[in-house]
């Protein structure tokens, strides 16, 4: 069985212990990894998540990446190359930039 580098949308939140919890509601991120399937791909992401003490809230896909992708800039299309390149060659799961959202409840 081959290993396919997935790549996932992912909607976060942060874990009650972490640093950032208050100031930031969450964020979204892109994940890359190297897996045999998809559910092998998601335990590696999410156990890599709690390391980081984020909580998925929503997996709005996870799907082998197309390495023919052109984005809209090719700063873009080279960053996703650059992400899937490092997942080939590894077990880890490479992250996108982080996109937090602001906590605009009033105290």
């Amino acid at each position: 069985m081959n290993k396919k580098v997935y790549w996932a949308g992912i909607e976060y939140m942060y874990t009650s212990n972490s640093n950032e919890l208050g100031k930031l509601k969450g964020g979204f991120v892109y994940a890359f990894v190297n897996a045999y399937n998809v559910k092998v791909a998601l335990s590696k992401i999410n156990k890599e998540l709690n390391q980081i003490q984020l909580i998925p809230v929503e997996i709005e896909f996870i799907e082998p990446y197309n390495k023919e992708t052109k984005w809209e800039k090719p700063e873009q299309t080279q960053n996703y190359l650059d992400l899937f390149d490092k997942s080939q060659k590894s077990n880890e799961v490479f992250f996108d930039i982080f996109f937090a959202y602001e906590n605009i409840e009033k105290e």
